[in-house]
Parts: structure tokens; C-alpha cells; sequence
């Protein structure tokens, strides 16, 4: 697969992209090291899956930033709701601001498109950010202006229901986390034998096992099935404390904004091909320029 902007195109992306700050982190974590050592691997972002996986990058006059999200259809990407909302202003950004570079690596992509429409959680509390009351619902949709997903392809998605999650914890089952973690802001790597371990507050939250740091934020935690990769959930935060003293990782599962996902893909897209039991195969690129 070819990169498909522009050469001058390129190189002025690559140029905002080296002044970005890697921001925003869980302010709760900020100043702690990961729980887990960032062992993962880099993979060619030209390539899907991965390409299907971009930088959200806030660019403004008083903000810089980044996080992950990943392409669930021709327009929409699954993001972090934090990395959305700008605490100076207690308010969500621009979507104007919002650019979407899918399958980056060092200055190169895939395909780019600035957002049409952010729709962050509606339980997101944005003042309060970090804290865990706000972890359930640290999780948005972004709708792009282009489509994109045609060009890097997209990711499908699975709500898998409590009693497949139950069977998943005492299986072997691994998962893949893709992102762009800041200790490795412009290459996108994957930990590739990560685990569900828990299910908290009823379901709401996971506790998982894969490896991240800040950046890692509202990057997808995928599962393989029959040839399709598919989102199951959102990383959200690391070194959340639980009861029993211990810490973990959190990710947002599909099924807790599943509703309003499947209408945003009914809005941008003439024929989603949803499937029974919530779910949506994924797609590999399309349309190459």
C-alpha cells in the first residue's frame, strides 16, 4: 500500500506533528512509571490492520496534543473522551482543531481527515477528568469530514456480553493493543498477548493487562476472529487502584456505547452491514489513489 497525501502534504503534517506534546495522561497517573514495562512491538502502520489505527492530533493556539483512536467504519473513529476536552477551558475542542492521521509512522500516513463532529459520552464529566467516577464513561465517537476508512480500511467491533467475557478470563485468550504510546509518539507499536483480567463495576470497566503509557489513551484493545479484527473495548487509564490494594489497567468494553455507534454508522453510511448480535466484520482498504 502506498501512502496516499502529498508530498508537501506530508511534510507540513510531519512538521506540526514534531512540536506535539505527549498529552494528554490520566492527570491521576501522570507522574507515575507504567505498571506494566512497555515491551511492544513496532509494526508497519502502512499495513492493515494497523493502518486502520491513527493519532488524534489537537492542534490550537494554546494546545498540542495527541492520543489514539481507531477507524470502526468509512467515517467513524473510537477515542477516549479525555483526550477531547481541554481543562483550561472546561470544554470540549473544536472539532476543527481534531485531525485524524490513519496508519502514521515517522511522518508518513496512511490517509487524513479533520473531525465533522465529536460525540464524547454524554456521562463524561469533564471537570472532573481523571477521577474513577469518570472512568465508565471515558469514551467518544468522532465523525471525520471524509471517509477515509475506504482508503486505510476499518477495524469491526464485537459487545461481548458478561458470560463471554466470564469464559474469556479463565481461557487464554489474547488480545492485540495498538497505539502511540509518548515513549514512542511517532511509530505505532502493538503489544500483541494482552489479557482481560477482570470485570469491574458490573461491567461497565475491564481490567486488562496490556502494556501502555500516556498517548495509549482511547486506543483499542482488538480481538482476531475468524480473519476479522475487532474492537472490544478503549483503553482509558493506568495504576487505577482497586479494593484489594492491587492496581491495574481500565478500558471502556464496546457494548457500553454500542447504541450510539451503530447509529452514527447508519447516518454516514448507506449500508453498515451490522450484523446479529451487535457485531461488524472489518474491512481491509478499498480505494487507493
Amino acid at each position: 500500500m502506498k501512502f496516499l497525501a502529498s508530498a508537501t502534504y506530508r511534510a507540513a503534517l510531519s512538521l506540526l506533528m514534531a512540536f506535539m506534546i505527549v498529552h494528554p495522561v490520566r492527570a491521576d497517573q501522570a507522574d507515575q512509571a507504567p505498571i506494566v514495562p512497555l515491551t511492544r512491538t513496532i509494526v508497519d502502520a502502512a499495513q492493515y490492520p494497523w493502518s486502520a489505527v491513527g493519532r488524534i492530533n489537537i492542534s490550537g493556539v494554546a494546545t498540542r496534543s495527541h492520543c489514539t483512536g481507531a477507524l470502526i467504519g468509512e467515517r467513524l473513529v473510537v477515542t477516549a473522551a479525555h483526550c477531547l476536552y481541554y481543562r483550561q477551558t472546561n470544554r470540549y475542542v473544536s472539532p476543527d482543531l481534531v485531525h485524524f492521521v490513519a496508519g502514521y509512522q515517522q511522518g508518513e500516513f496512511v490517509a487524513h481527515s479533520t473531525a465533522f463532529q465529536i460525540l464524547p459520552a454524554p456521562g463524561f464529566v469533564g471537570e472532573l477528568w481523571a477521577d474513577p467516577s469518570n472512568m465508565e464513561h471515558d469514551w467518544a465517537l468522532i465523525i471525520l469530514n471524509d471517509p477515509i476508512g475506504l482508503q486505510a480500511g476499518f477495524l469491526g467491533y464485537q459487545a461481548l456480553d458478561e458470560a463471554t467475557l466470564g469464559n474469556m478470563l479463565s481461557s487464554e485468550k489474547y488480545f492485540f493493543l495498538s497505539g502511540y504510546p509518548g515513549t514512542r509518539a511517532h511509530a505505532i507499536s502493538v503489544d500483541e498477548a494482552c489479557r482481560i483480567e477482570g470485570i469491574l463495576n458490573a461491567g461497565v470497566l475491564l481490567s486488562h493487562s496490556c502494556a501502555i503509557v500516556g498517548g495509549d489513551s482511547g486506543a483499542p484493545l482488538i480481538m482476531e476472529q475468524g480473519g476479522s479484527h475487532q474492537v472490544v473495548a478503549l483503553n482509558s487509564a493506568t495504576n487505577v487502584s482497586l479494593s484489594d490494594g492491587s492496581v491495574t489497567n481500565t478500558a471502556v468494553p464496546v457494548r457500553t456505547f454500542l447504541d450510539l455507534v451503530e447509529r452514527a454508522l447508519r447516518h454516514t453510511e448507506a449500508d453498515p452491514q451490522i450484523l446479529p448480535g451487535h457485531r461488524r466484520l472489518g474491512r481491509p482498504p478499498t480505494a487507493v489513489n
